[in-house]
């Protein structure tokens, strides 16, 4: 609550001149396994608070209409410049989702598309027609991902990008990951 507070202190306290350029730099303060660490020049908030926001947060339908299928993300994230027709990427304050339904140059099975795509995960599982894979990014960052053969060679996959930091906060966003089914649109009204 205290970095919050300093946090808007800080966005509240610019004063601007006419002709010099004002530079944001945000201090907030992390909490990873009950001890403290002080952030620079990004933007981050008490884990708490934000595992709270996911757990408690409305979720808005995004309908992929040309392939028949649906994902569910909280209210709150923002839908990016690079979501389409076939891809959904939303983003708040460092955690991002993304996703995405393509087409697969050559027809695979799950296996094959598996032992592929698995070699840079650190945790990795597959099922009858999905599989998981988790590991490290760049910058200290995480990813979570779930990939699915939908029919031929029709692919989708949805993946959470995270600080390592907020990984206990954003586990409400990679527990529905993880538990996604397709959900296949009916008809065209479907809601």
């Amino acid at each position: 609550m205290v970095a919050l507070i300093g946090y808007i202190l800080c966005t509240c306290d610019h004063r601007h001149t006419s002709n010099s350029a004002v530079k944001k730099v945000y201090h907030d303060t992390v909490f990873v396994d009950n001890s403290m660490k002080e952030k620079t020049d990004t933007v981050f908030y008490d884990s708490k608070w934000l595992r709270k926001r996911f757990e408690t947060a409305k979720w808005k339908k995004w309908k992929n209409d040309r392939d028949g299928v649906a994902v569910e993300y909280p209210e709150f994230m923002k839908k990016l410049r690079d979501s389409g027709e076939r891809k959904l990427h939303v983003g708040y304050h460092g955690i991002s989702l993304l996703a995405v339904v393509y087409e697969d140059e050559t027809e695979k099975s799950v296996t094959e598309k598996y032992e592929a795509l698995n070699m840079g995960a650190v945790t990795k599982s597959m099922h009858e027609n999905s599989f998981l894979l988790a590991g490290r990014m760049t910058d200290g960052k995480r990813f979570f991902e779930k990939d699915i053969k939908l029919e031929g060679r029709s692919w989708m996959y949805l993946r959470v990008e995270f600080p390592s930091e907020l990984a206990w906060a954003a586990d409400p966003l990679l527990r529905y990951v993880r538990d996604y089914q397709v959900n296949f649109l009916l008809f065209a009204g479907d809601s």
